[in-house]
């Protein structure tokens, strides 16, 4: 019995160390995607400085509320609905940026996924990557998509760009990159995350996460 016990005792120090060092890397991975975001929208900022020192002005306190959130948040993960407000706030900095009429959204939500806990800013790096990647180079500009919908147990969201799209591998970014890992932390085993493009047909990125995460892990 004592063997039994001492091996019992191991396996749940063991399982309690795993859980903390996924915990720490999702934390860094959270905190990796805070900077990267905050250096874009600067270099955004920096861009129109001397031609249009407004627009500087007022992407710079936009950018300072938006920061003055996340800080005050200070969660891993949030519902559906905050993250897509948050997703309005960084959409109407690239406005701001590229012109309403050069960045057009389209969001079809279904009512049932706004309450699904998701994790923080996941969205946002993948709406950056279909502005930045796709919608800016092409002329005239595009339409990013936005859905989400609630399948059993199952969230699916997906964001989908009609802008220049790439060939070959793709997704080696920092953002999606971090997205791709903080859904593998957070999720061991229980996600999917795909991306589809080609020249000229835009791209697609996909996620598809349970409605309910086991706490075995981030």
């Amino acid at each position: 019995p004592i063997k039994i016990w001492n091996n019992t005792r191991v396996e749940m120090l063991l399982e309690e160390q795993k859980a903390t060092a996924m915990q720490a890397r999702f934390d860094a991975l959270r905190r990796q995607i805070n900077p990267h975001f905050l250096f874009n929208t600067l270099n955004a900022a920096t861009s129109c400085i001397w031609e249009q020192p407004e627009k500087t002005r007022w992407i710079l306190v936009k950018l300072s509320a938006i920061l003055r959130r996340l800080l005050q948040q200070g969660d891993d993960f949030v519902p559906l609905s905050r993250e897509l407000e948050f997703i309005e706030d960084y959409l109407s900095l690239e406005e701001a940026r590229f012109g309403k009429e050069s960045i057009r959204v389209e969001k079809k939500i279904d009512p049932r996924a706004m309450d699904v806990p998701v994790p923080v800013m996941i969205l946002q790096p993948i709406v950056e990557n279909a502005v930045r990647h796709g919608i800016s180079p092409k002329i005239g500009g595009g339409t990013v998509h936005i859905s989400a919908v609630r399948e059993g147990e199952r969230l699916c969201i997906v964001v989908r760009d009609d802008g220049v799209g790439f060939g070959g591998p793709g997704g080696s970014g920092i953002g999606l990159s971090n997205v791709s890992e903080r859904l593998s932390v957070g999720y061991p085993g229980e996600s999917t995350f795909r991306i589809d493009s080609a020249p000229g047909r835009g791209t697609t990125v996909a996620i598809e996460i349970p409605v309910e995460r086991r706490r075995h892990g981030a």
